[in-house]
């Protein structure tokens, strides 16, 4: 009965599984369970349900990975209950996606670990280099410290990109109320739709202008996280849109917590890995079906006359900086008339 589901369903029944073996089962997971048709488990049951989930997991976390260059990869860290020495606590599950010189993304490395710190972040990049990572241009993550340290150590060469999202969500973290969180988002999102690199700085420094009138913390948070929040303008214009935000690890995230949220609190490391390591393994085999970037997209960055030709070539420094403010200034506008309506 159980091999009819699919892998992250037999990794949720594998939890629970554990849990009944231990004696820590809610009545929220009896009942979850019992629709699926459980009642009792043991442990023989429990090691062969989940002896083919961790081979396939192992399998995914141990392939070769020196086939093809890495040019762009994804890291992130969400935050899971589980239980460790006896009491429930917060675990992370740090996670990285690549995408390689075809244009193809895929799964590179998961882990449990103690906490998002940068000896735990420096273990987990220098495994994956050690599997054959190499080539990689651009890393996009939060700005967690140890996680950009990290990365400067063991992708040395490689550009880092701050999350345009995270970095605004900071932005609009030192800001009172809600009405100025909301302008101060606004201010900011315009800049990275622009269609060019001159017109986006031109923007950003817009932006930086008019947050110092109506919220110097957030300008200060934005004018000091300008070099790595515009990283992605230095590769081709059809990639910003992918390259400026952790969005492929951020739906992968929610992928997890959806999943992890039936079990609440997983019994064991082991056994979260194993969750974790099953939802990937899903995402990985649905990534196989199509590109994240068309061949001919992905190859643009082997354009050498793309890095020869200078930004904002003819347009004059004056004109492109007020054409940037009245984009602005119409973006802010547009949102007004909107939320009016």
């Amino acid at each position: 009965m159980v091999e009819r589901y699919q892998r992250v369903d037999r990794a949720v029944v594998s939890a629970v599984a554990e849990m009944y073996a231990t004696g820590t089962s809610t009545r929220k997971v009896q009942r979850i369970v019992e629709k699926l048709g459980i009642s009792r488990l043991s442990k023989d049951q429990v090691s062969t349900i989940a002896k083919g989930l961790d081979a396939d997991v192992a399998e995914l976390m141990g392939r070769d990975l020196a086939d093809a260059r890495t040019p762009y990869l994804w890291l992130d860290a969400t935050y899971v209950k589980c239980r460790r020495d006896g009491r429930v606590a917060s675990t992370a599950v740090v996670t990285a996606i690549g995408c390689d010189e075809g244009g193809w993304r895929r799964v590179l490395g998961l882990s449990v670990v103690d906490t998002e710190s940068y000896d735990s972040w420096l273990g987990f990049l220098r495994r994956i280099k050690g599997r054959g990572v190499h080539g990689v241009q651009l890393v996009t993550s939060d700005a967690h410290k140890g996680l950009v340290n990290a990365v400067e150590e063991v992708f040395q060469g490689a550009s880092w990109q701050r999350c345009a999202v995270h970095l605004m969500r900071d932005c609009m973290r030192e800001a009172g109320s809600r009405q100025l969180k909301k302008r101060v988002g606004r201010i900011m999102s315009p800049a990275f739709r622009a269609k060019d690199a001159a017109t986006a700085r031109a923007m950003y420094h817009v932006a930086c202008d008019m947050l110092r009138d109506c919220c110097p913390k957030a300008a200060d948070v934005a004018e000091g996280a300008e070099p790595d929040a515009l990283a992605y303008l230095a590769f081709p214009p059809s990639h910003w849109k992918r390259l400026r935000t952790n969005n492929v690890q951020e739906r992968a995230n929610r992928e997890i917590k959806r999943r992890s949220r039936v079990v609440q609190v997983f019994p064991s490391e082991r056994s979260l890995e194993r969750l974790v390591g099953a939802v990937m393994c899903e995402l990985d085999e649905q990534w196989s079906e199509s590109r994240y970037f068309a061949y001919g997209k992905i190859q643009e960055l082997c354009d050498e006359k793309r890095k020869k030709e200078p930004e904002g070539a003819g347009r004059p420094a004056a004109d492109l900086a007020e054409a940037a403010r009245k984009m602005t200034i119409a973006s802010l506008e547009l949102a007004e008339k909107v939320d009016a309506a």
